[in-house]
């Protein structure tokens, strides 16, 4: 599942350099970022942060452990997260989806050895990858101001929930067993699965803030219509971005 992810996230970011970090002509669902001041400094500030901190532990976890281990520990989480995008389906009322979910997380807590292996893919069932931030946005919640927060990264108002459900399901099905290491080790596996994002993006944005902005909201439009937005919310290749010149 990890690994399926972070190919997604990988084409998705060629998609946007090829586009030239365009943005979209539709106002539902469209880049809102009033309080701009504080989010660039927030970022600033997660930014040095990961230079020094975060990002060297990730490279030492991706230089000590082979791709097979990292590649286990990535599907544990998602197996565990399995559970919030069950849930979220039947309340956006897919119950296939919702059902698919359930059944890989059957499948990986079993036969996938508490989900260190994903059998659940090779036997078809696809993980679903929602949450309650799309639900909100299939109830009509479209349109939300952007926040990034330091350590948690970007979001929306929307999307905050996310954040906190993150870490809410391996701590409930975990119980005793989940602890500050095994968070830990989570919060490494992601950003080590983020790397080759990350630094695509140095090596190319002109202006990181208002790339990694852009690059989410393509993303949760992509989720929210299930890689499927409808025409108005396509990219246009051929818009200009203006901002990058404000940022600089």
């Amino acid at each position: 599942m990890g690994a399926g992810l972070h190919q997604f996230s990988f084409h998705l970011l060629v998609l946007f350099l090829m586009t030239g970090c365009a943005t979209s002509g539709s106002t539902a669902y469209a880049v809102k970022d009033p309080a701009q001041g504080v989010n660039t400094r927030s970022f600033a500030i997660a930014e040095a942060s990961d230079r020094v901190v975060l990002r060297p532990i990730a490279r030492g976890y991706r230089f000590l452990l082979p791709q097979p281990i990292r590649t286990g520990v990535s599907n544990f989480f998602s197996n565990l997260r399995g559970v919030d995008s069950a849930l979220n389906s039947f309340l956006q009322a897919k119950p296939r989806a919702g059902l698919t979910d359930v059944y890989r997380v059957l499948i990986n807590s079993t036969l996938g050895l508490g989900g260190l292996f994903d059998p659940a893919t090779r036997a078809g069932f696809e993980f679903q990858d929602e949450d309650f931030g799309q639900t909100l946005a299939v109830w009509g919640y479209r349109d939300s101001a952007y926040v990034y927060l330091p350590v948690l990264g970007p979001s929306t108002v929307r999307d905050l929930p996310n954040l906190f459900f993150r870490f809410l399901w391996p701590n409930l099905l975990l119980d005793d067993y989940y602890s500050l290491g095994v968070a830990s080790v989570d919060v490494i596996s992601a950003r080590e699965q983020a790397l080759l994002l990350t630094d695509a993006r140095d090596a190319t944005a002109l202006s990181p803030y208002v790339f990694t902005r852009e690059a989410y909201y393509q993303r949760r439009r992509f989720q929210i219509f299930d890689g499927e937005p409808p025409a108005a919310d396509k990219f246009d290749e051929f818009e200009e971005f203006d901002e990058l010149d404000e940022q600089e």
